[in-house]
């Protein structure tokens, strides 16, 4: 099962990052994951507003 960060934007957006990889992905030359995947941590960037705003 792979891990995520979960991050929260000023905007309201969020984005999920890969934390860890579980064993399948691991050995998977595209690190792809088929299987179930969990929230490791999640934080407030009460400061940064994500990509697509930021491009706007």
């Amino acid at each position: 099962m792979c891990s995520y960060n979960k991050i929260n934007f000023r905007c309201g957006h969020f984005e999920y990052r890969i934390a860890v990889y579980c064993h399948f992905a691991r050995n998977d030359p595209n690190h792809q994951c088929f299987g179930a995947w969990t929230v490791k941590r999640a934080w407030d960037e009460p400061r940064e507003v994500c990509r697509k705003c930021a491009r706007r």
